[in-house]
Order: structure tokens, then sequence, then C-alpha cells
């Protein structure tokens, strides 16, 4: 076992762990900082960055023992809170930048160290940013992506306000055609929206869990199906066929 000092969005932590642990794991198993997601688990998809000392890190694949002593990292919770916003959390929001939300807090992790960089990037250097810090997103196109950036970045730079930005419907306004926030957006973009790996984390240590088995089989009929020995294995509580 590890123990070392390190500082995670701000806060002092005394880190005891196994040297082979991940930094995703640590911030999400022993802080509960289910914010950084865990995609690929190969440093592949950019659902787990996060900023370490100054530099974008895919904490899936950094091990703790990797980790200098006394280290800063900054993850989406210590971007910004719903209630104040960082601009680029606002701007995914108006943009629909946020959108399955599993991607959105590496993106938006990402997005800030670009601009901590550089304030003033174009959208070929928005993009590339992401290319390079290997940043995937399956829903939106990236367009939305590279608009909620550069807004942000005239925010940060002084050039509108939020306000600005944030437009609400007219009382009696159609959403349709509109770019009317959707309701799930504010949580997406402060890592607080909850998928399932992250309730596993917070539910109770006696909670069952559902493991689901399928025939190896595809095209085959199934006759029967004998549970006696997966019955026998232990903590196995109860088998559900189709018969239930």
């Amino acid at each position: 076992m590890l123990k070392r000092k390190i500082f995670v969005n701000g806060v002092e932590r005394t880190v005891v762990a196994d040297p082979e642990t991940t930094l995703a794991q640590y911030v999400r198993k022993q802080l509960c900082l289910t914010g950084t997601k865990v995609g690929c688990g190969k440093g592949e998809c950019g659902t787990c960055t996060v900023i370490l000392n100054g530099k974008v890190a895919r904490s899936c694949i950094v091990k703790m023992k990797n980790v200098p002593d006394e280290s800063q990292v900054i993850t989406i919770e210590g971007i910004g809170s719903q209630e104040n916003l960082h601009p680029l959390q606002l701007a995914w929001m108006v943009h629909g930048g946020a959108q399955c939300g599993f991607c959105t807090p590496g993106f938006i992790v990402s997005a800030k160290a670009l601009l901590d960089q550089n304030v003033s990037p174009t959208r070929e250097e928005v993009r590339e940013w992401f290319q390079k810090n290997k940043n995937v997103c399956r829903c939106t196109g990236y367009i939305p992506l590279v608009d909620a950036v550069m807004d942000a970045a005239r925010i940060i730079r002084g050039e509108i306000k939020k306000e600005d930005l944030w437009c609400k419907l007219k009382e009696g306004a159609s959403m349709l055609g509109s770019n009317e926030v959707r309701p799930s957006a504010l949580a997406k973009v402060t890592g607080t929206w909850d998928f399932g790996a992250d309730l596993g984390l917070k539910l109770p240590e006696n909670t069952l869990h559902i493991k689901l088995v399928q025939a190896k089989v595809s095209h085959a009929n199934i006759l029967s199906i004998d549970t006696s020995e997966a019955e026998k294995m232990p903590g196995v509580f109860k088998v559900i066929t189709y018969k239930d």
C-alpha cells in the first residue's frame, strides 16, 4: 500500500491505496466523486478526463504509484457547482452539448484545461485539442461542443456576460425549434447525473446485484433451464428464470 498527500479540487486528501489502483478508481470509489466517468477503461474515450498538475490526464490509466506527492487534481466537481456554473458548463447547457451526458464531464474538464492555456482558441484549435486528448462523443457531432467552448471563451474574455448566453423562452412560446435547455442538463454538466455504475457505488453494502446470464448459442431452442448448480454458489440469493 502507498501513502501520500494530494489535493483534489483544492481539498487535502491522504491517499492510502494499492499502487496499481487507478486515479479514476480512487476518486470514484474512495472519494465518491462519481462525476468522473469510466468508459473504455483504456484511455481511448476521454470520459475519465481530469486535470493533474495542470495537464489533461485520462485517469483510468493513471496508476496511483505515478501520481506524485502533493499533486493537484481537478475533477468536474471542482470546475463549478449548480449554484455557480463555470462559463463552460453554462455554454454546454445552452448549446445542447449534454445529451446522453456520459462524456460531458470529461469534455468540460478537457476544455477547462485548454482555456487555462489559451483563452482565445480558434475553432480548429478546439477540435484539435479534443482529438489530441481523445475526447469522444457519439451524440452531438461535435459542432455544439466547439460552439460551447467558443462562447465560454467569450465570457471569460469579458466580451459577453453569462446572462447574454442564457435566453429563456417567452411565456406561452413553443419549444419546437428553440434551444431550450433540457431538464437534465444541469446535473450532467456538473457531474451529478448518476449512471448505473455511479449508483452501484452509492448503494448500501448489502444491496443485491443482478447478473444477466444469456444462452451461449443464439440460434438454439431452450428446452429447459437447470439452476441447481447456480443456486449452490456462495452469495447467490435467488435465480430468476422465465418461470418467475
